[in-house]
């Protein structure tokens, strides 16, 4: 019997679903996405009261300037060298694996660094309840940056594009409303599964039409956001002499409700649907993905929590048919500033997300966590050696500010897998590798110090430190890909950001 074979992306796209209606979607986001818009937002309220600038005749004009450089450097890379895969969506795997296809091996890498820069410059004009705004970004790097360092909805380096332009229409005073159509930071909650991830070289935004209301004490968004536009692939890519039968492209809904109910206590609901069909980056897996997503949060009187429980179901193409998804993943944190000198604040967080097997099941169900578009620097250490998949994390940290214009942090994190012959994935989703037959569970122990500077409101620095001190499944993982080996990744960064306004 011979070994079956992927199916092509029209098969995967006839199997996974009729899809008249994500085509009749595709259509409308396509004209969304002309608009190409962005600026960043939160689930809760969309910006209301624009910040000051200055006015002419009936426009009041908002620029925007903002230049950040940043250099780092990284002992023995996880996500550089060795192992070359196929694709770096969270749900691919290659047959009988728990990793996509590798189509290539290089050499390990010992030492990688690089200079980052990026540069925003933009403008907003507000006109009554309604808001236009454009802003360029160009982003590049100089080194070794032969690195999986961007995530899902981010552009390739170097890139010079727009990172926002869109059109809102809002409420001005009173009870928030908004509509926003185009290119636009997005960000849920904690940002765990939408978030804006602007610590990475250029951000996330999002093609997307948006709209929010406030009623009560209940504050509701809702958005349709295109991932990938509809389509024929080339011949060059299908392997035929004509381009393969158009396809719906990938689009990305979601609903969010916030319900404030004290300071101590606010709760929070988040759906999320994705539906994939080609063509598509190789960032995505073709299938339907649906999340169900619960948080409770709060602040007072310097104790701050969030605790947060999400369950991922759907369908994914495979070998053949279609494969089933089942995954769910739980965080929470705490923290509490003392009344102590310099604002001494202790912390703790953990979580947990699973992970699939050794992917030998071909047609079994998936039990890897997707966490779709987060926050890769946010919520897990600043190495961003792992994400929210296949994961266990405990750890805490402490902080303190010994001047208003100085902030110093310092964490301990310990990660391990949740199944051990599952995929290890980086912070920036990509797949740093699996093995088969490995026994152990422990990817290390993480410590990470890092200090903030704003000298001016203009001006902020900041640097910082973290090593990993890696366990025997990091070390068996590291080994199976074929990456450079070691005991311990160390990583250090220098960063400057000046902003106007």
């Amino acid at each position: 019997m011979g070994v079956p074979t992927v199916p092509s992306r029209s098969t995967a796209t006839r199997r996974g679903c009729a899809p008249d209606l994500a085509r009749l979607a595709s259509a409308a986001l396509t004209a969304a996405a002309l608009a190409c818009a962005s600026s960043e937002a939160h689930a809760q309220a969309a910006p209301q009261t624009p910040a000051e600038g200055f006015t002419v005749g009936g426009f009041t004009l908002r620029p925007l300037v903002e230049v950040r450089v940043r250099g780092e450097g990284r002992s023995a890379p996880f996500d550089t060298g060795g192992a070359v895969y196929g694709s770096s969506a969270v749900l691919s795997n290659g047959y009988g694996a728990a990793v996509p296809t590798v189509v290539d091996v290089k050499a390990p890498v010992r030492a990688q660094w690089l200079v980052a820069e990026r540069t925003r410059l933009g403008l907003a004009i507000d006109r009554g309840p309604v808001t236009a705004a454009v802003t360029m970004q160009d982003a590049r790097s100089l080194g070794n940056a032969d690195t999986a360092v961007l995530g899902p909805g981010q552009p390739t380096l170097p890139s010079i594009a727009p990172y926002e332009a869109y059109a809102d229409a809002h409420t001005r005073t009173g009870r928030r409303a908004f509509v926003r159509i185009g290119r636009q930071r997005v960000s849920w909650g904690d940002g765990r599964l939408v978030g804006a991830n602007d610590w990475s070289h250029t951000g996330r935004s999002l093609d997307a039409l948006r709209g929010g209301l406030q009623l009560g004490d209940v504050d509701l968004e809702a958005m349709a956001v295109l991932l990938a536009a509809p389509g024929a692939m080339p011949p060059s890519v299908v392997g035929s002499r004509a381009p393969a039968p158009e396809g719906t492209g990938a689009q990305l809904y979601g609903l969010n409700a916030v319900w404030h109910l004290w300071p101590l206590l606010n709760l929070e609901a988040t759906g999320l649907a994705r539906i994939v069909r080609e063509p598509i980056p190789t960032t995505l897996t073709p299938g339907d993905t649906f999340v169900a997503d619960g948080r409770a949060f709060g602040d007072w009187r310097g104790l701050r929590y969030a605790v947060e429980g999400a369950w991922e179901a759907g369908r994914l193409a495979t070998y053949g048919g279609t494969r089933q998804l089942s995954a769910f993943a739980l965080a929470g944190k705490v923290a509490l500033e003392t009344a102590l000198p310099a604002h001494l604040t202790f912390g703790v967080q953990g979580a947990y997300a699973s992970g699939g097997g050794d992917g030998k099941d071909l047609h079994g169900t998936e039990r890897r966590f997707d966490p779709i578009l987060p926050d890769e620097h946010r919520n897990h250490g600043v190495l961003d050696a792992y994400a929210w998949s296949n994961l266990m994390e405990l750890g805490g940290n402490v902080s303190l500010r010994p001047a208003e214009e100085v902030t110093i942090g310092a964490g301990y994190r310990l990660a391990a897998l949740a199944s051990a012959a599952g995929r290890w994935t980086s912070g920036s989703l990509a797949p740093i590798g699996a093995a088969p037959t490995n026994g152990s569970k422990l990817l290390g122990h993480a410590v990470d110090l890092v200090v903030e500077w704003t000298p001016w409101e203009a001006l902020a620095l900041g640097a910082g430190y973290g090593v990993l001190a890696l366990g025997d499944a990091a070390k068996n993982i590291l080994a199976e890909a074929k990456r450079a080996t070691t005991d311990a990744q160390h990583w250090g960064f220098f960063q400057t950001t000046l902003r106007l306004p």
